[in-house]
């Protein structure tokens, strides 16, 4: 009989609501197997005094503390990983290289950039948009969507670059990166909860200044970048003299 808080209860009760929801986010692994039977799960929580389960959501994510057994052997133990619900229900999330098309707007294949404030790591950051998949809407709908919305840059078709894990160690969320050239610019309608100072553009090669100087050290920019087959300059300094 385990004596479990009401809190305990709740994320099992949840969890074993995403299992019969969503079976694919409880496969069968290689090397560990996640555990969901409720017994054994209520024992472990009640023996190690933890959450197990979903352990928190938002409208964002779910924060699932699992239950694993190794196939080698040996006892269970806990393994935590966030799951993007965008995705989970059909999103795409999506990165936006965007290029200046027309010499109307600036200059011709300068790269469109917002500044913006990063709640999590608490700092202002240059990077191109992105943003979290919405149900219902595919890829190049959501990267035009999103450009529009926080730049208030135009364009008509967004050109698949490839796809990346943002962070295999933490979740299971993935990213598309695309390619959209633009031709018209409207007044941006960010969300309130994106915080953008301010919208700007740079060459290729002076933003691959910025990075190797570490003046911009974000991921998706990075990554996009070398998926375009933007090379970046043997001399980090080049690019600024």
């Amino acid at each position: 009989m385990t004596s479990l808080t009401p809190q305990q209860r709740q994320a099992l009760d949840r969890y074993a609501e995403l299992q019969a929801r969503y079976p694919q986010l409880f496969h069968r692994r290689e090397l560990r197997r996640i555990v969901t039977d409720r017994a054994a799960l209520e024992c472990y929580a009640d023996q190690h005094g933890v959450v197990v389960g979903v352990a928190a959501e938002t409208p964002w994510f779910f924060f699932l503390n699992d239950v694993v057994e190794p196939a080698s052997g040996g006892a269970p133990y806990a393994y935590s990983r966030l799951i993007n619900r965008g995705q989970l229900e059909g999103g795409v999330n999506v990165a936006v290289l965007a290029l200046i098309a027309d010499p109307a707007l600036g200059n011709f294949g300068e790269i469109v950039l917002v500044e913006q404030e990063r709640h999590a790591p608490g700092r202002m950051e240059t990077a191109i948009p992105r943003g979290f998949g919405h149900p219902g809407l595919d890829g190049p709908a959501n990267a035009l969507r999103e450009l529009r919305e926080e730049t208030g840059y135009v364009g008509s078709k967004a050109e698949l670059l490839g796809e990346a894990l943002i962070d295999s160690g933490v979740g299971d969320a993935q990213v598309s990166f695309y390619r959209v050239d633009v031709r018209e610019r409207v007044a941006p309608a960010p969300e309130r909860e994106e915080s953008i100072r301010a919208v700007k553009t740079m060459p290729p090669a002076a933003l691959w200044s910025a990075i190797l100087s570490g003046d911009i050290i974000d991921s998706f920019t990075v990554q996009a970048l070398a998926l375009a087959g933007y090379p970046a300059p043997r001399d980090p300094g080049a690019a600024k003299r």
